[in-house]
């Protein structure tokens, strides 16, 4: 129970005293399920590639994309097109006393309008279970998992198929009313500890796996360097997905993690190595690649603009069409540790600039906002799901909207959020409906601890409105500490979320997924 609801209690037994009248109310104890430290792999370190810087193309990336909102609905107007291309110069002041660490007048993080919480309308637990076809136990199978259409993508970090902890990824796809396994993808050099298929990205047919803890030789003969990372790009050509290309950090240093987190979007793709040193830091970067017949060419490599040490830029990455936004969930700011932040970063004038540094208004220390991120324009929004609030570790999100400049939106709970709900872990935004993961809730009718669950809301007027939450298919099978909702992402009305900590049929661990389907 928060403090300011006892004050309000003790007022009114105060005024009931001196009007001599009874006055009773009722509180609930709040559940203390302690939320634990996150069971995170510590980052190794590691980068490089392949790629040649590519001539800037003379085409602006906004006039790509315009020609591909014309449908009502979904698409930016012209004038948003034009806007997130190109900040304008001067932003509107609108009174806010809240304006942290913006290096851009094109960012703002004025307060937006107050959290909508209504009780949830609907609890969705008639998903379809993604199982693969080879479930074993520790596979964590669920810690990654992407939709785009028809198609469905699920990471696997420790599958042991190929070698001890290498990883795989098991594709789905839409036949009728059913997902049907079609594909098992196996990290092609059989590296042991290589988590291929730690972060997944999909875009139009179009699959990049990362594998951030895979060990190469430097070239001529070298050392054997560790934990550099990798990425992988596939297609599906003639029915089968088809590896079409590699991606390596340029130079070959141990631990970089190249391939930690990995997005896609058309013709450019990012690959983010958060343990990357940039200057005597150990702050992170991130890599831009754009295709040009047929080849991936390294377009810029970006870092923050004052690097910190273990910064974690990079923990989690976004792109679409020229925007990219980084998660930095180690950033010091005020003070105040691990407050997290989120970068972000708009292409024009042929290369990536940087817009702002975005924090939340009321964050705290060891909140890790950005964590994880999601764009899907003209909204961004970052977890922060160590975030107190009125609980402990309940967690929150925030959302940020592009118009003449970027403006914090709302910050969003869930209805019955409670203590160390990691409420914000796994956000996914798609048009007007933004998935929330809430992996350590427990299970409201079990009581079963850490059990998960995923928030939808959906964007009313000019607010985002809880609709209903989405639960595990079978929480009792996968049991304590799943932690269903560890990772979201959503399509339309298509949901898929992973529970890389679920116990099934196949073993503790084994993980889960599941995908539900919602009105569009």
């Amino acid at each position: 129970m928060g403090w300011h609801r006892l004050l309000w209690i003790f007022a009114c037994l105060a005024c009931a005293a001196i009007a001599a009248a009874a006055c009773v109310d009722d509180a609930d104890d709040a559940r203390a399920a302690s939320a634990q430290t996150e069971q995170q792999a510590e980052p190794r370190a590691r980068q490089q590639a392949q790629s040649e810087p590519e001539e800037p193309s003379a085409a602006a990336p906004q006039q790509q994309a315009g020609e591909q909102q014309q449908d009502a609905g979904e698409a930016q107007s012209d004038q948003q097109q034009e806007r997130s291309a190109r900040p304008a110069m001067q932003a509107q002041q609108n009174g806010q006393a809240y304006a942290p660490q913006q290096q851009d007048a094109y960012a703002s993080d004025a307060a937006g309008p107050p959290a909508v919480a209504a009780p949830p309308r609907e609890v969705i637990t008639d998903g379809f279970p993604l199982t693969p076809s080879a479930p074993a136990a520790g596979d964590e199978y669920g810690w990654s998992a992407v939709v785009d259409g028809d198609i469905i993508a699920v990471g696997a970090p420790y599958h042991d198929a190929v070698a001890e902890d290498a990883g795989a990824v098991f594709i789905f796809e839409r036949s009728g009313d059913e997902w049907v396994e079609t594909a098992k993808l196996l990290p092609p050099f059989g590296e042991k500890d290589g988590w291929f298929g730690r972060w997944l990205a999909l875009d139009d047919g179009r699959l990049l796996v990362g594998a951030p803890y895979e060990d190469l030789w430097q070239a001529s003969g070298g050392d054997w360097v560790v934990d550099v990372g990798a990425a992988y790009i596939y297609e599906k050509v003639d029915e089968e997905w088809v590896r079409t290309a590699t991606l390596l950090p340029e130079t070959l240093a141990p631990g970089l993690s190249f391939g930690w987190s990995v997005a896609i979007h058309g013709d450019r793709l990012a690959v983010s190595a958060w343990a990357e040193t940039v200057g005597e830091e150990l702050a992170g970067a991130v890599y831009v690649y754009q295709e040009a017949k047929g080849l991936w060419r390294l377009e810029e490599r970006i870092t923050p603009p004052e690097p910190q040490a273990i910064h974690q830029f990079g923990r989690d990455i976004e792109l679409e069409q020229n925007v990219l936004v980084v998660g930095a969930p180690g950033h010091d700011g005020d003070e105040r540790e691990d407050i997290g932040a989120v970068f972000v970063y708009h292409r024009y004038d042929h290369t990536w600039n940087f817009t702002g540094t975005f924090i939340a208004p009321d964050g705290g220390e060891g909140d890790a906002l950005g964590s994880q991120v999601t764009l899907a324009l003209p909204w961004f929004a970052a977890g922060a799901h160590s975030h107190d609030g009125e609980e402990l570790e309940a967690g929150a999100v925030y959302v940020w909207r592009l118009g003449d400049y970027w403006a914090l939106h709302s910050r969003l709970t869930a209805s019955d959020v409670v203590l160390g709900d990691w409420f914000g872990y796994a956000p996914a935004v798609e048009g007007e409906r933004l998935v929330i993961g809430s992996p350590h809730r427990a299970d409201p009718d079990t009581g079963l601890y850490r059990t998960g669950a995923a928030y939808i809301f959906e964007l009313e007027g000019d607010q985002w409105v809880e609709r209903g939450v989405v639960g595990p298919v079978d929480p009792v099978l996968h049991g304590e500490q799943a932690e269903f909702g560890w990772v979201t992402d959503v399509d339309g009305g298509t949901i898929v979320v992973g529970a890389w900590l679920a116990d099934t049929d196949a073993g503790e661990n084994a993980g889960a997924a599941a995908v539900y389907v919602v009105d569009p």
